[in-house]
């Protein structure tokens, strides 16, 4: 069994959203500042928090020169690990840990995600939701980012821009897609 994740491809990584998704990740209760010590960290190579100010928080994640892995809170005991990345295809990937989450705690941070995914100005590629740890969240980027028609698994939800949705589709006999809106496709097993 692989680690449980939420993964958001975000169509291009041009544009940061990051102030927009703090907004409204705070909006559905998941804060990037510890509610106890009101500070935001970053992960270090070692594991260890690191404060860092939000505004620099902010000008790193826009950059785009590395990986950078950053704590969001649930509650002062209760982190989630996010992970931004991007690609030099210009998509930029979100990857959000989900072990040790409680169902309650999932679905708080799966609905921060959907919510953010649908208010933000730059089109989504891609949201795969894998509560159950069926996949791994690197075997998505085939299908996801260079073509292949092949999916890792069905998970719990998986939403796909246009693009990919058609690919997939068109491809498979046994999957099914329901438009949702925001030019994005729910993808089921028929």
């Amino acid at each position: 069994m692989s680690d449980r994740f939420i993964r958001w491809y975000r169509e291009s990584g041009r544009d940061s959203i990051f102030s927009d998704q703090v907004a409204e990740f705070n909006r559905c209760g998941v804060t990037i500042a510890n509610p106890a010590t009101g500070a935001a960290s970053v992960i270090n190579v070692d594991g260890d928090d690191v404060p860092v100010e939000l505004d620099l928080l902010s000008w790193a994640i826009g950059v785009r020169a590395s990986s950078i892995n950053v704590n969001w809170w649930l509650s002062p005991d209760v982190n989630v690990v996010g992970e931004y990345s991007h690609e030099p295809l210009g998509c930029e990937i979100q990857t959000f840990w989900l072990d040790g989450l409680n169902f309650d705690e999932m679905e708080v941070m799966k609905s921060a995600v959907m919510s953010t995914a649908v208010q933000v100005s730059t089109p989504t590629r891609a949201l795969i939701c894998d509560t159950h740890g069926i996949t791994d969240a690197d075997d998505w980027n085939s299908a996801i980012l260079y073509g292949s028609a092949e999916l890792p698994g069905i998970v719990d939800s998986l939403l796909l821009g246009p693009e990919v949705s058609d690919r997939i589709l068109f491809n498979s006999g046994n999957l099914r897609g329901d438009t949702v809106g925001h030019q994005l496709t729910r993808i089921v097993a028929t």
